[in-house]
């Protein structure tokens, strides 16, 4: 019998399902096409993934569900399993069953697309809305949100499409007085934001920009920051949140950060802040709407879409400027000495209680956010700089669901986390104090800057005083305070500068 015989004679005996491949003697293009469209073929319904400038699976572990990169031995087997493999035997003209080529695999891996293959961005645990407002609350994939949601044990009430007054109070109270009841928020904005905490995970791909950092803090330890943080995260998660730890330097969290991007994690939880918070590879994974970084160990580059929703929690963290303008806060405090031997809880083991009745936490949140879908999206009435998507969403759904106080403790927050532009304005102040609006040299300010909080390293003198000169430069045409910082030009080759009061409205 001849080789194309014989190849014929064995696709009839297994049929069309599944496909075919040989394997040996083979055109290395033609064979990578013929295994792609096996791949594509047989991704219904789909579980492998384009994710981060790679191929991708869902994985199901002790650490609940997430994205991992294919291998070359994972996608092998896959293709073993999708596909009848088969090569020339050693001997006379018939063919023997074989395992699929690594050149196969590695043609596959190294293509610069995979048409075909769905596009996902993260893995959920709970119901979550689409861009298009539909509703991802059957397990597996879906396109409209480029999601997996891997539901578990979780049943969810029935959500109204139209959601009416009596429907949305009681998925409120729910939250905020049997869930956040007896939290001790300082004012209506810490409140707000930790609903928004809460609801961000549903919404996140209804929100088209970057989500701020959630800085759940307290002036002690002892006040309920952790157990605050299992309660907001616990409905979308179902499980202990994956923490975080601070970075030891940039290479650091830049690696940490491209880990959990990979995973497709729905939340980043930046746990127990002892440090200043000044990072700028966080600080900008915060702000991106793509990461892109060199994978550990590697050459090659990844490019992930950001759609994790951030936290932190801290006792009085302090945070460089950079850091303070991509936060929001969330801030307990108990007003007593040993806030942890307070008694008398509504619910004595909260995320036992908040366990036990997920199904209805989860339904709760979706009702406030189909309320806001059928109010006909109205945007927030507050803003901030970077997340403009953000607030309009989250501040929309909170003020149809009537929970006041968003975005309303900015002011306060900058001025007692901002420890650097704090530095900064109290050596303005004194600036002002003894120059007014002369012009001067930086020589001038030394004294100033000298006797100010300012951070100028720990070099000597000399230094300091270069740091001084580009922390000056630095804030040409900045208002600080009620100052503006601008140039008055220069006198033999030395950059002056001068403070003008700032014009109020």
């Amino acid at each position: 019998m001849s080789f194309d015989a014989d190849l014929e004679e064995l696709a009839e005996a297994i049929g069309t399902q599944p496909p075919l491949i040989v394997t040996k003697d083979r055109d290395l293009g033609e064979l990578g096409d013929e295994t792609l469209a096996a791949l594509v073929g047989a991704n219904d319904p789909a579980v492998i993934f384009r994710h981060a400038g790679t191929l991708a699976r869902v994985v199901v572990d002790d650490d609940g569900a997430h994205l991992e990169p294919l291998s070359r031995t994972s996608l092998r087997g896959h293709l073993a399993r999708i596909a009848t493999w088969v090569r020339p035997a050693r001997q006379g003209d018939g063919m023997v069953s074989a395992c699929p080529s690594m050149e196969a695999v590695d043609d596959v891996l190294s293509q610069p697309s995979w048409p075909g293959l769905p596009p996902i961005e993260r893995v959920v645990s709970a119901p979550v809305f689409a861009p298009d407002g539909s509703l991802a609350d059957q397990g597996g994939y879906h396109q409209a949100g480029r999601v997996w949601y891997e539901p578990g044990d979780l049943v969810v009430p029935a959500v109204p499409e139209h959601p009416s007054g009596e429907q949305v109070d009681a998925a409120r109270r729910m939250i905020l007085d049997e869930l956040l009841g007896e939290f001790p928020f300082v004012a209506d904005a810490d409140k707000a934001h930790a609903v928004a905490l809460l609801l961000a995970p549903f919404v996140r791909s209804l929100v088209t920009g970057p989500t701020p950092l959630h800085l759940i803090e307290a002036p002690s330890p002892g006040v309920g920051k952790g157990l605050l943080t299992e309660a907001l995260l616990l409905p979308a998660l179902g499980r202990q949140v994956t923490r975080m730890a601070e970075g030891r330097d940039e290479d650091e969290w830049r690696k940490r950060l491209t880990a959990g991007l990979l995973r497709g994690s729905a939340v980043a939880l930046i746990d127990n802040l002892r440090l200043p918070l000044d990072s700028g590879a966080l600080a900008a994974a915060i702000t991106a709407e793509v990461w892109e970084d060199r994978l550990l160990g590697r050459s090659e580059m990844v490019r992930a879409r950001v759609r994790t929703v951030w936290a932190a929690t801290g006792n009085n963290p302090v945070l460089s400027t950079e850091m303070a303008r991509r936060s929001v806060r969330i801030r307990l405090d108990a007003g007593i000495e040993r806030p942890w031997l307070r008694v008398g809880w509504r619910h004595p083991d909260l995320l036992a209680w908040a366990t036990q009745g997920r199904g209805q936490l989860v339904g709760a949140a979706l009702t406030l956010v189909r309320a806001w879908l059928d109010a006909g999206r109205p945007d927030g009435r507050s803003s901030i700089g970077m997340f403009e998507s953000w607030a309009r969403v989250l501040g929309g759904i909170l003020e149809v669901a009537e929970v006041p106080g968003f975005l309303g403790n900015l002011s306060e927050f900058y001025a007692v986390s901002d420890g650097e532009g704090a530095a900064l304005g109290g050596f303005v102040s004194s600036w002002w104090a003894v120059f007014g609006e002369r012009s001067v040299a930086m020589a001038d300010l030394w004294p100033v800057a000298d006797s100010s909080d300012l951070d100028l390293g720990s070099g000597g003198e000399r230094s300091q005083r270069i740091r001084l000169g580009k922390l000056i430069g630095a804030q040409r045409d900045r208002v600080v305070g009620d100052w503006r910082v601008v140039s008055a030009g220069d006198f033999r080759h030395t950059a002056r500068w001068r403070l003008e009061p700032r014009r109020r409205p």
